[in-house]
C-alpha cells in the first residue's frame, strides 16, 4: 500500500521557518574533520603548465625577454595560490539537532596568506600594465589571464559556508550514498539520503540530508540520527 505524505505549501516563509528551527534547536552531537582532495598536490604543476603555454604563445607572437620575467613572477605568485586557494582544504564541522543538521565549511588557509595574496594581486595588475606599455597590446595574449586573476584575487577573504538541512520528521528517509569517499586524502565517509516522496519537488532540496565525516565517527552519527528520523528498510 502506497502512502502519500501531506505537505504544507512551499513558500519562502516555510523554508526560513524550517531553517530557523534548526538553528535555534539544541545541538545534541557534533563532529569535525578536514577535507583535502587527493589531486591537490598536482594543482601548482597544472597552473605552471597553463601559464607556460600562454606566455609561450605571447613570446612567439612578439619575442621579448619581458615575457620571461613575467612568466617567472606569475609562477612565483600563482603556484602557492593554486595550492592554498584554488583547491583549498576545509575545516568541516557538522552539528545534529532534534530539528536537523547544520554543516560549517571553512577554508583552511591562514589569514596572513589572504593578505599577502591581495597584496601580490595589486602588484600583478601593475606588472600587466607595465608590460602592455613596454611590449604593446600583444602582451595581453599571455598576461591577460594573469590580469584577470589578479583582479579577482584582490577580493580574497576567508569564507565559511553554512548549510542547513531540516528534518522532515513525518517521513522516512532513503539512503542513497553511505561509503568512503575516494575524492579525499583521509578516511572521509560520505552520507546522502532523501525522502522518496519529495522527488521533483522543492521539498527535496530543502530536506535532503548529506554530510561528510571521519569514517570512525559515522557509526555513532548514524545512531544519533536514528533518534530523530526514520530510515526506510
Amino acid at each position: 500500500m502506497t502512502t502519500t505524505v501531506s505537505l504544507p505549501e512551499y513558500t519562502e516563509e516555510y523554508k526560513q521557518q524550517q531553517r530557523q528551527q534548526v538553528l535555534e534547536a539544541e545541538v545534541v552531537y557534533q563532529w569535525k574533520c578536514v577535507l583535502r582532495t587527493k589531486d591537490k598536490p598536482y594543482m601548482p604543476f597544472i597552473m605552471i603548465g597553463i601559464f607556460s603555454i600562454l606566455y609561450g604563445i605571447s613570446y612567439f607572437l612578439s619575442p621579448s625577454v619581458t615575457f620571461f620575467y613575467m612568466w617567472a613572477i606569475t609562477v612565483v605568485i600563482f603556484a602557492p595560490v593554486s595550492y592554498f586557494l584554488f583547491d583549498a582544504d576545509y575545516d568541516y564541522k557538522g552539528q545534529i539537532t532534534p530539528k536537523g543538521i547544520i554543516i560549517h565549511k571553512t577554508e583552511r588557509v591562514p589569514e596572513i596568506f589572504y593578505k599577502a595574496t591581495r597584496g601580490m594581486a595589486y602588484i600583478g595588475i601593475v606588472v600587466c600594465v607595465i608590460a602592455a606599455l613596454m611590449v604593446g597590446p600583444l602582451a595581453f595574449v599571455g598576461a591577460g589571464a594573469f590580469a584577470l586573476l589578479s583582479f579577482k584575487m584582490t577580493g580574497f577573504h576567508k569564507q565559511t559556508e553554512i548549510d542547513i538541512h531540516p528534518f522532515h520528521q513525518n517521513s522516512s528517509y532513503q539512503v542513497l550514498i553511505s561509503r568512503l569517499d575516494d575524492m579525499y586524502q583521509w578516511d572521509i565517509y560520505t552520507f546522502l539520503c532523501d525522502v522518496p516522496d519529495f522527488i521533483d519537488t522543492e521539498f527535496y532540496d530543502l530536506h535532503i540530508m548529506s554530510f561528510e565525516c571521519k569514517a570512525s565517527d559515522f557509526p555513532h552519527i548514524e545512531k544519533v540520527l536514528k533518534q530523530y528520523i526514520r530510515f526506510a528498510d
